[in-house]
């Protein structure tokens, strides 16, 4: 079962109201799964609050591809928009997940940018979530051979690497 939230834990991050009330949410979406997951926030860049999922049943309950981790970041960003405002979103990482993603989609992204150097036409990237299409924008944004962007419509939003 999930640890009680202790108010000294988060108060010593210098979170906001908004970001606290984000939190709250994150805490009770973790007692209502009823599993050993405890959220610790291991960082704030506004208007993303970083939460870490630990305990004994987090890497088994989000698999090893993200697709569940996903999901709980989605439904979590929504109940947040609608009780506490859309000043604040979470990205939500268990067991080092998001970095390593964050490793492949920038190996990805430069890859990719070599062949369409090379190439001189455009890649078209299988869809991604947000958060990793803001990946693959950033890596390439001090390119001068590529340009990025994004074009269609969510959940089938894809990134297009073009020469410039």
């Amino acid at each position: 079962m999930v640890e009680e939230h202790n108010p000294e834990n988060v108060d010593s991050h210098n979170i906001t109201d908004t970001e606290r009330g984000a939190f709250d949410i994150i805490i009770e979406m973790c007692q209502a799964m009823e599993l050993d997951i405890t959220p610790e926030i291991t960082g704030s860049n506004p208007p993303y609050l970083e939460i870490n999922l630990t305990g004994h049943d987090a890497a088994e309950a989000f698999g090893r591809f993200g697709k569940r981790l996903d999901a709980l970041q989605y439904l979590a960003n929504l109940l947040i928009l609608k009780r506490v405002g859309a000043e604040v979103r979470v990205v939500l990482d268990c067991a080092g997940y998001r970095l390593r993603r964050t490793q492949v989609l920038e190996n990805l992204a430069r890859e990719y940018a070599a062949q369409v150097k090379e190439r001189q036409e455009e890649c078209e990237l299988d869809p991604l979530p947000a958060h990793e299409r803001r990946i693959i924008h950033n890596t390439l944004s001090d390119d001068p051979y590529v340009t990025t962007y994004s074009e269609g419509v969510d959940p089938d939003r894809k990134v297009i690497i073009a020469p410039r």
